[in-house]
């Protein structure tokens, strides 16, 4: 007798956590965010085609910052609705409270963020014009981090791969009248417009399921463990992703005008490769969710996904590096001679960056929001720190060498936490609605 599949009200499947459901998800995932990497490397050198390397290197810098201020709330929001997402579905409860808090704290955080980022923007030499569209591109794509998250949660890597590729074509589309029209102090309005369309399209709407979630409960127990989880989430994704970030700030700082721009298309040549790991980790940590506290280094599964993906990753980056002087000038002839040395140390960074996002990943999938966060402070404090040592000196790359120091104590502290989770016991940090879905 064929089994039926066994999905939620509107059509959602409660779980997609075999190996083969998660690659499959994974592919999806890396094919969406892939799509969004190649958009934006294509909008960042139409920029400098049609602008110069000085543009280039503002534009890009302000792409950082959209990033960089998503991860003090509404990325970590996305994380940790994905992860709670996928154990409602599991457990076969409403998560309509759950999305109903964290929509309400990602839209507060993104208006603030947004209003925050006009003064940021203006001290780094952009006109008024440009500094609001670059509140529009914070506050879009802290809305997009977060759907993206919420679809994900749902299993819905084929949405989102869709969505990636409407936003994209819309982003550039735009930014091709834009050039045309040549009106450099407008180029951040169509990627936010981009992030735009993805948010509104695939915006939260629950699962359908009618019996009462955790997060409704009278002592507010499920509430507080979802807000302590995503709390940690920011500091996780502060002391992992923000280095990467802050790279391409610090080059607009100590390197102002065009050492910046030069910079810029390294930047923007090796930042699509981090992706792959970010569109990998996404899906790892709904996938996992249910597994609870029961997520180690040192059982075959988790190990194999390490193992395979960091083969894929090797390969990838070593390609990357090689070949660098040949692709590098197609996209930015003008500073080609000067950024591939740049590029070359950047793609060090971006690997093993990218290698500690699977740990990473699977310990987040655990509930171990707050041992991830810990073990990463120390790799980014002295990233900044060699940052802010070594700019006066270093210029523009003094934000490539705290990347890769940084980039790499992270690694180191997480495999050794993913190391020394215990096999088949929930770790002290596990949160309770965790627990509660292991029972059941």
């Amino acid at each position: 007798m064929p089994q039926v599949e066994d999905r939620s009200a509107d059509g959602v499947p409660p779980e997609a956590t075999g190996t083969r459901s998660v690659l499959s998800a994974a592919v999806l995932s890396t094919l969406g965010i892939g799509v969004q990497g190649v958009s934006r490397l294509a909008y960042t050198v139409l920029i400098g085609r049609a602008f110069g390397t000085e543009a280039l290197g503002h534009a890009s810098t302000l792409l950082s910052l959209s990033i960089f201020a998503a991860l003090l709330w509404p990325t970590a929001a996305g994380n940790t609705v994905s992860r709670f997402i996928a154990l409602a579905l599991h457990r076969r409860v409403s998560d309509a409270q759950l999305i109903r808090v964290f929509s309400l704290s990602m839209l507060v955080s993104s208006a603030i963020l947004a209003v925050s980022a006009v003064p940021v923007a203006l001290l780094l030499g952009n006109g008024l014009t440009t500094a609001v569209l670059a509140a529009w591109l914070v506050a879009g794509y802290g809305a997009y981090a977060f759907c993206r998250g919420v679809q994900l949660g749902y299993h819905r890597a084929g949405r989102v791969a869709l969505w990636d590729s409407i936003g994209s074509v819309v982003s550039l589309g735009l930014l091709v009248v834009v050039c045309l029209g040549g009106v450099g102090d407008v180029v951040l309005l169509p990627l936010a417009l981009g992030y735009t369309v993805f948010a509104l399209a695939c915006r939260p709407r629950g699962n359908g399921f009618a019996t009462a979630d955790d997060l409704s409960e009278a002592d507010g127990d499920g509430r507080q463990e979802a807000l302590r989880f995503a709390s940690w989430n920011v500091v996780a994704g502060l002391t992992t992703n923000g280095l990467l970030q802050l790279a391409m700030i610090a080059a607009q700082v100590y390197g102002p005008g065009t050492a910046a721009g030069v910079y810029a298309a390294a930047f923007t040549l090796a930042t699509p490769a981090s992706m792959l790991g970010q569109a990998v980790s996404q899906i790892i940590i709904p996938a996992f969710a249910h597994r609870s506290g029961q997520v180690s280094l040192r059982q075959r599964g988790p190990v194999l996904l390490l193992v395979a993906f960091t083969a894929v990753f090797a390969a990838v980056f070593g390609a990357l590096a090689a070949l660098a002087p040949l692709y590098l000038p197609l996209f930015y002839p003008a500073e080609a001679a000067e950024a591939v040395p740049l590029l070359r140390v950047l793609i060090v960074g971006v690997f093993v960056f990218t290698v500690a996002l699977i740990p990473s990943a699977l310990l987040l999938s655990a509930g171990r929001s707050k041992a991830v966060a810990l073990t990463s402070v120390a790799g980014f404090v002295v990233g900044v720190a060699v940052m802010v040592g070594s700019g006066p000196v270093l210029g523009v790359q003094a934000g490539t060498v705290g990347f890769v120091t940084g980039s790499g104590l992270n690694l180191v502290a997480l495999l050794v936490l993913g190391f020394r989770a215990p096999v088949g016991a929930s770790p002290g940090d596990v949160d309770q609605t965790s627990r509660r879905a292991t029972a059941q």
